[in-house]
This record gives C-alpha cells, sequence and structure tokens, in this order.
C-alpha cells in the first residue's frame, strides 16, 4: 500500500514510537488522519473487488490486521443492552458450569469460544425478531443485534469458560490433603489469581495490544467471522455463503465419520495397517490413540484434532515450528532406543512417574502429614520419567531461556517505551500509528492507574488467601513468583502478539514448579500454589491482552471490554467453585479411584497432585546437582546462549532471513510429540504452507478474502457438531455409545490399526 503523507510539525525524533509503520515511504512522521481514510479507500476496493493485485497481497504478517480486517466503526451502536447482559451472563454461567464438569470427567473437553459466538448470534438475532420493539418495553430491543453486543457477549462468557487453575488447586487439597477451603477464601483465591493476570495485561497494552505489529494472529479469524456476520448482506455476500456452506458440510456430513463412525480416518498409517504387532512401528507411525506414538507419516482427516491454526498463524511461526517436530523425530528416537536414561525401562509415552522397576511410583506413600519423608523415600527408591517426559522437560527449559534472549535482542526497541513510561521524568510521548487503534481514540481509555489499583488489590487477595489457605508458602516466595510471573508474561505477550506462539502453557507450570521446589523443598501444596501464582496469571494476561486486541479490532469501547473481563471472571470464580464443591462432595469416591467411573473422573486433579508431588516432594532427588536428570534445570542456562548465532549472523548478513528463525519456538516443539495424538501434525504442516505461503503468494486475492471466514467455518461446524456428540454417543452426559465394532472401528487396536499404546 503506497502512501504519500504529509510531513507533521512534529520531529519524529522526540517521539516514542511502538509501530511498524510509524513512518510513511518516504520516511517521513504519518498524518493520522490521512492514513485512515486511504487504509478505508484500500478496504472499499478490496470489498468491491476492485483492489490491484499488490493490494490483495500480503507481505508481512501483520498486514492481515490492514487487508482482511476492516476499520469500520458505527460509534452510536448500543454495546451494553439487555441483551448484552441476558446473553452475557447466561453463556458464562453455561461455559463456566460445563467448564467444570468437563474437568471431572473422563473426556478432558474444553468449551470452544467459536461455539459459543455461533451460538450467541443465533440466539441473539432471535431476541430481535422476539423482543418487543414498540411501547413500555422498547428498551430490550433498541435494534438488530449488533457487533458490539456480539463480542461483549463473547468476550465476557469466554473469560468464563473455563475450569480456572485455582480450582485445581482446591480441589487437590480437599481430595487429598483434608483441608477443605472456607467458601470465601476459596472464591477469593479464584478471582485473585485471575486479577493478576488483568494487572499484567493494562499494564502491557500500550507495547502489545495498541501497534500494528502486534496484531495477535489468533483473533484474525474470530474477528473476521464477527465482522461478516454484521457487516455483510447475508443474502448476496460470498463471505457469508461460503461460512455456512462449509460449516453446514463439516457439522452435518464430516465430522462425525472420523469422531464415531470411521476413527481409521483420525490417522491413516500405511505401515499400521501393514504391521499392528511391531512396537517400533507403533512407536514411530502410530499416533491415533493417546500416547501412543510420534506418527511419522501418517495423515490425519479429523479437523477437530488438526484445527484451523495452520491456516491464521503466520508462515515463519510454522516453519520454526516444522523445524522442531523434525527434530523430534530424530530426539524421540534417539533417546529412547540408545536407551538414555533407561528408556526401555519404561513406556515409549507416558507422563506418569515410575520407579526403578518400572511400575508406577507410589507417590503418596513419600508424605508424612503432606511433606516429604526422606525415610520413606529410602524404603520406596529412587523415581523415574519416561524418557521422552524427560527430553520434553528438557527442550521445554531450553525454550523458556532462549526466549529471554530472543525477545531482548530482537524486541528491545519494542519494549523501551513500556519501560521508558515508568519513568516520572520521562517527557517523551508514545505514538501508535494503527488505523484501528486511531478509530478507536473516539471512545475514553481506561486510565492506567485502574490497572495499578486492580494489580494492587489482586496483590493483596493473594497475600491473604495464600496464608489463610494455608499454603505453606511465604509471603516473599508468592512476590518473587508474581514478578517472574510478569517478565515471562512480557516475553511470551510479545511473540503471542506479533507472530502468534502459544505453546508455553505446560512449559511454563513445570517452570514454577521448579523454581518453587528449590526454593520451597518437600512442599507438595506448596509447589501447588507456586505454579498457581506463577502460571496463571501470565497466562490470563496474555488471553486478556488478546481480547482487549479483538475489542479494538471490533471497536468495543475499551471500558466495556474491561467491564466484560471482570463481569465474566467474577461470575466464572463463583460458579466453578459451586459446581467443584457439588461434585466432589457427591462423587469423591470416585474422584479418588484410579479408574473413576464412565461418568466422572479424578484424574486432572490426580496429574495435578501427582505434578506437585513429584517436583514438590521428589525436585532435589529428580533435579539436583547430581540427580539423574540434572540437566532439566541446567537447561534453562543453555536456552539462553541459543539465540546468539543466528542473531550474529544476522548482523553479518542482514538480508539472509536469519530474523525469521526463533530458537525459542524451535525448541519448544523439539520434543513436542512426547503426548497426545499425533496424527494430525503432518496434514497441519502440510496445509500451514500451502495456505500462508502457496495461496498467499500465488493467489492473494483469495487469500485475504476467504482464507480466514474458511479457517473459521472449518473450526465452527467441527467443534459445534463435536460438543453435540460429547454429550450423545461419548459419555459426558451419560452412557457412552459406541460404534460397533468394524475393521474402521476395531476397539482391540489403536484407532489407526496399530498395536495399542502401552498402559
Amino acid at each position: 500500500m503506497a502512501i504519500d503523507h504529509d510531513v507533521q510539525e512534529y520531529d519524529e525524533k522526540e517521539l516514542d514510537s511502538v509501530d511498524k509503520v510509524s513512518l510513511d515511504s518516504n520516511g517521513q512522521p504519518l498524518d493520522d488522519v490521512k492514513m485512515v481514510k486511504e487504509v478505508e479507500a484500500m478496504e472499499d476496493r478490496i470489498q468491491n473487488d476492485e483492489a490491484s493485485e499488490n493490494e490483495y497481497r500480503v507481505e508481512e504478517a501483520y498486514e492481515v490486521a490492514l487487508k482482511v480486517l476492516s476499520t469500520r466503526d458505527d460509534p452510536d451502536l448500543p454495546s451494553l443492552t439487555f441483551r448484552t447482559f441476558f446473553l452475557g451472563l447466561g453463556f458464562s454461567a453455561f461455559g463456566a458450569v460445563l467448564a467444570q464438569i468437563y474437568y471431572f470427567k473422563p473426556q478432558t473437553l474444553s468449551v470452544s469460544t467459536l461455539f459459543l459466538l455461533i451460538l450467541s448470534y443465533w440466539l441473539g438475532n432471535a431476541m430481535h425478531i422476539a423482543l418487543p420493539s414498540k411501547g413500555l418495553f422498547r428498551f430490550l430491543n433498541p435494534g438488530p443485534f449488533n457487533i458490539k453486543e456480539h463480542v461483549a457477549i463473547i468476550i465476557m462468557s469466554s473469560t468464563a469458560a473455563g475450569s480456572a487453575t485455582a480450582i485445581q488447586v482446591i480441589s487437590v487439597q480437599d481430595l487429598y490433603y483434608d483441608n477443605k477451603m472456607n467458601a470465601g477464601i476459596a472464591i477469593f483465591t479464584l478471582i485473585g489469581s485471575q486479577l493478576l493476570g488483568y494487572g499484567f495485561a493494562g499494564l502491557l497494552q500500550d507495547i502489545l495490544v495498541k501497534p500494528t505489529k502486534c496484531f495477535w494472529p489468533a483473533n484474525i479469524s474470530t474477528a473476521n467471522l464477527f465482522q461478516a456476520l454484521h457487516y455483510d448482506n447475508q443474502m448476496t455476500s460470498k463471505r457469508v455463503r461460503l461460512f455456512w456452506g462449509i460449516f453446514i458440510f463439516m457439522f452435518w456430513y464430516w465430522e462425525i465419520i472420523p469422531q464415531w463412525i470411521f476413527p481409521l480416518l483420525t490417522g491413516l498409517s500405511i505401515f499400521c495397517l501393514a504391521n499392528n504387532k511391531g512396537t517400533v512401528f507403533r512407536n514411530v507411525f502410530g499416533g491415533a490413540s493417546n500416547n501412543e506414538g510420534m506418527g511419522l507419516l501418517s495423515w490425519c482427516l479429523d479437523w477437530n484434532l488438526i484445527g484451523s491454526a495452520c491456516l491464521y498463524n503466520p508462515i515463519w511461526l510454522q516453519i520454526n515450528q516444522d523445524i522442531g517436530i523434525i527434530f523430534t523425530y530424530i530426539l524421540m528416537s534417539a533417546v529412547y532406543y540408545g536407551n538414555l536414561w533407561n528408556a526401555k525401562q519404561f513406556p515409549f509415552m507416558s507422563q506418569a512417574i515410575f520407579d526403578q522397576n518400572g511400575a508406577q511410583y507410589n507417590q503418596t506413600a513419600l508424605l508424612t502429614n503432606g511433606r516429604f519423608d526422606p525415610v520413606k523415600y529410602e524404603q520406596l527408591g529412587p523415581a523415574y520419567f519416561s524418557a521422552t517426559n524427560a527430553l520434553y522437560l528438557i527442550t521445554s527449559n531450553l525454550s523458556l531461556g532462549a526466549v529471554l534472549t530472543h525477545v531482548l535482542l530482537w524486541h528491545w526497541d519494542d519494549l523501551k517505551p513500556f519501560f521508558r513510561s515508568f519513568n516520572p521524568w520521562n517527557r517523551t510521548p508514545l505514538v501508535v500509528h494503527d488505523p484501528h487503534y486511531e478509530k478507536i481514540k473516539v471512545y475514553r481509555a481506561i486510565p492506567r492507574w485502574w490497572y495499578f489499583v486492580v494489580l494492587a488489590v489482586a496483590y493483596a487477595i493473594a497475600q491473604a488467601t495464600n496464608y489463610t489457605g494455608h499454603s505453606g508458602m511465604p509471603w516473599w516466595t508468592l512476590t518473587v513468583l508474581v514478578m517472574i510471573s510478569f517478565i515471562f508474561c512480557t516475553l511470551y505477550g510479545m511473540l503471542a502478539a506479533t507472530i502468534g506462539f502459544y505453546e508455553f502453557n505446560s512449559s511454563g507450570t513445570g517452570f514454577f514448579q521448579m523454581i518453587t521446589a528449590y526454593i520451597l523443598p518437600g512442599e507438595p501444596v506448596a509447589n501447588m500454589y507456586g505454579a498457581l501464582y506463577g502460571q496463571h496469571p501470565m497466562i490470563q494476561g496474555i488471553a486478556l491482552l488478546q481480547d482487549l486486541k479483538l475489542g479494538q479490532y471490533v471497536k468495543l469501547a475499551p471500558r466495556v471490554t474491561f467491564l466484560m473481563q471482570m463481569s465474566g471472571t467474577v461470575v466464572g470464580a463463583i460458579l466453578n467453585y459451586v459446581m467443584m464443591l457439588s461434585i466432589i462432595n457427591s462423587q469423591r469416591d470416585a474422584l479418588l479411584s484410579i479408574s473413576g467411573t464412565r461418568l466422572w473422573s479424578g484424574q486432572n486433579a490426580q496429574s495435578y497432585n501427582s505434578n506437585a508431588i513429584s517436583w514438590g516432594a521428589l525436585g532435589p532427588q529428580m533435579f539436583g546437582p547430581h540427580a539423574i536428570y540434572h540437566m532439566v534445570p541446567v537447561s534453562l542456562a543453555i536456552g539462553l546462549v541459543l539465540p546468539f548465532p543466528f542473531y550474529i549472523a544476522h548482523r553479518i548478513w542482514p538480508r539472509a532471513g536469519f530474523q525469521n528463525f526463533n530458537t525459542s519456538i524451535i525448541m519448544q516443539y523439539s520434543c513436542f510429540l512426547s503426548v497426545g495424538i499425533n496424527t494430525s501434525v503432518n496434514p497441519s504442516m502440510v496445509l500451514g504452507i500451502f495456505s500462508q505461503w502457496w495461496v498467499r503468494t500465488r493467489y492473494p486475492r483469495w487469500f485475504t478474502k476467504y482464507n480466514y471466514i474458511v479457517a473459521a467455518a472449518l473450526d465452527g461446524g467441527t467443534q459445534v457438531i463435536s460438543f453435540i456428540l460429547n454429550f450423545a454417543v461419548f459419555g459426558a452426559a451419560g452412557t457412552a455409545h459406541s460404534f460397533p465394532d468394524w475393521w474402521g472401528n476395531d476397539l482391540s487396536l489403536s484407532a489407526d490399526r496399530c498395536l495399542a499404546p502401552d498402559n
């Protein structure tokens, strides 16, 4: 997009700009009003199929925010209406209750945002038709269901529609440590741990939300769907017709086949079809069942497993991921078949802890009064991981170390304005040149002091509930963990905003458990709280930053976004706790059972408790200087130096493209296949290159107009039918109804007809 701007009166050197488009093509400061008009004109040309090939073409990843999404806004559209609060509270309650039920189910599920988006769209339009628009109650129906109401509902309900990390801590203490937390303390623990993330998000929004280059790739498809549903003519729009056509196909005709009728389609492997007896074939080529194998050269046709991230994630994120996946195949095979850490004594893939004979370790027998007992440890003997799980801990820590160096080397100029803004003597104004941000300036901004207040209140709540909840964690430990959490929220938030990297949830939890284990050895309950106040605020902060960017894309007033986030948090916390208490009180025996029942399972709580014991009780024995897994903490230090070769090479050969390689992402994916179902990796790699390289460069018009709406349609249809299938046939609401056993659904083998995984 060529822009010819007039020079403004100020000198660019006197500004602190955080935007990629801070200068025009002639190197002059941008005239923001003129920039917005030119962007709007380009959007009209794209919408009317009158744009040039170059205008359709997306060269830089962040350009999708300007070419795919509209800057359109109508400040007169109401956002806080009866429909907003009725549907927002309703879907928040629905999502929070459902998420908590899912947490205690044999199948670990999540409440889909796209599912809530589509359902709320139908109900919002139904309310517009049904509610009176005249007379005494006309305030109930202020006009057609609009985009701002819709986005406000989704921000509120998606904030509530999850089982908060604090629930895991509270439920584990109740189930395994006979510590029944007071209801008020429990709810405030839930709220306080999440509000810390709100404080983080508010402080970071200037550098991670407002600029164009922080475009949050995961938002593009969702925002594009919002705009298509509300701005396009529903009868003639090709985008809308394409969306509903693909949605109906996935919902009505396709997904029921691989998910229920023909599970073999979740993992087509020639090698497994040829040999379903050999463990090597299963470990290397199998992968359609949980913890089965790496899925090398297998192909998946189940979109529920593939997902649309491969269609919207930038090409260089996917290339770095693919490099890591290639390393995975090599490293996991080498570690296991090289018998490193006695690998062959244990399953190829498992997240359990084992004794030296290969049986699962009796972790609870280690404790006396909830604390590590060295005498009992001598009786039980050392504990071991499966080799691939230990490798994952190492590569995750390599990634954690690398992210610090990578962001400081490549994004220091982006971070400087943030640190400078805390200097009371700083007089350099912060400048953002972004058309979406420029349009949202008509709404009152949220003062930074609001977020300072939120952060201070959340910190006070965390300290109070930390002591009243008997965590065993001193106040200064919590303070240190919150500070570290904020640092990683900044680092990972930068990567999530600029390139779409999110694969740090589980590795971050392990990192904070490790840190807490070194600070407070032998304290599993304190270790759980350490992970809670380290990992959860970071994840919550990044999720809220993403919501703030979504609000900026659709021009939802920042104060409305803030209100919706706060409301969703409170509603979610209360209902999470009420449902947790109800389920634990009525299903305690089932939740404490190893196998559970067909309806209820404590597997998530058991896993969380096991991790806390392994790190909190066995940390020094497993990860100390002379322990078998001493390379796990050492890998943090090694990770710090990994970005330097690419950075030095870039400084020597600046046009060679070395700036596109991110060792943090590569390392995070270098043992990515050590858990879960892995047959979806190969089609994701192929589809990612096809969409983000072939289609984007060869067919820029189609890519700009339709790529992201197709991604939303594929996910939307899949997630709605998956929700129905989970309750109708997979046992989420009662008895499971398996499809009859046949060749494509052989219940004695894995889904891809490989040898079943080790139990």
